[in-house]
């Protein structure tokens, strides 16, 4: 017998119970996905104190239900942007790992598995991360510089030499890979730099009712003041499961 589904409190706009794969569903992303770039959410956890990890990842700080949503974002992904930081931080493997989610994507008419994608300027790649080994898993990485998978990578690797900047890799994943929604896991940086281009179109946010209280643990975005000013955002809603907040802005 399936587990039963978890119900999430919806406080905002209007009182509901209803499923991660029901919220999502009434956020529409595939059919808001623009014509020239694919629709970027982005899915991001903090704790009271605005800290996005403890001892360096951010699974430490999430419940079941923010993996829930975590997984749910996945399965209507497309793609899976990340930065090679936070692969080799947060133990990423097989973005769908159980035939339950592949079915459920090849249902929905999506490849089995979202993309990987990942961004690198310095070419530095976390080539023993679990990512790396997980069969059928497709990567593609976005370089400045010339590579090539070791032996021994069993997932399915292609390198593009293109410009590691967020603009033109959307661009690329659009009109070459018939991309529509890219999912941001972070790290930090690369948030900062899809933010500054104007380029984030969701952000999911679950905020934990944890205090990190270690200022060596990085914030969900990290670099200089964005030139015109804090990027406000518009609050689409705000649900809850246990002691968890799960807030959307559009």
């Amino acid at each position: 017998m399936p587990p039963p589904v978890r119900l999430y409190q919806r406080l905002y706009p209007e009182p509901a119970e209803l499923s991660a794969a029901d919220a999502l569903a009434g956020a529409r992303l595939r059919e808001r996905a623009p014509t020239e770039r694919p629709l970027v959410a982005v899915d991001m956890v903090t704790s009271l104190d605005g800290r996005a990890t403890v001892d360096g990842r951010s699974k430490f700080l999430g419940s079941d239900a923010d993996t829930e949503m975590l997984v749910e974002l996945r399965t209507t992904a497309d793609a899976v942007l990340v930065g090679p930081a936070t692969v080799r931080a947060e133990s990423y493997g097989d973005l769908a790992a159980t035939e339950a989610r592949r079915a459920r994507r090849r249902a929905a008419g999506l490849a089995e598995r979202p993309l990987a994608v990942l961004i690198t300027r310095s070419g530095s790649i976390p080539w023993d991360a679990g990512l790396f080994a997980a069969p059928g898993q497709p990567v593609l990485i976005y370089s400045a510089v010339e590579l090539a998978p070791p032996a021994g990578v069993a997932a399915t690797v292609t390198v593009h030499r293109l410009d590691p900047t967020p603009a033109p890799v959307l661009a690329h994943l659009a009109a070459e890979h018939q991309v529509r929604v890219v999912l941001c896991e972070g790290g930090p940086r690369l948030l900062h730099s899809l933010l500054a281009d104007g380029l984030v179109d969701e952000i999911f946010l679950t905020v934990v009712p944890a205090i990190v209280g270690d200022d060596s643990q990085p914030r969900i975005v990290s670099g200089e003041p964005f030139p015109g000013g804090p990027a406000e955002r518009r609050l689409c809603w705000v649900l809850r499961a246990g002691g968890e907040l799960f807030l959307r802005y559009g």
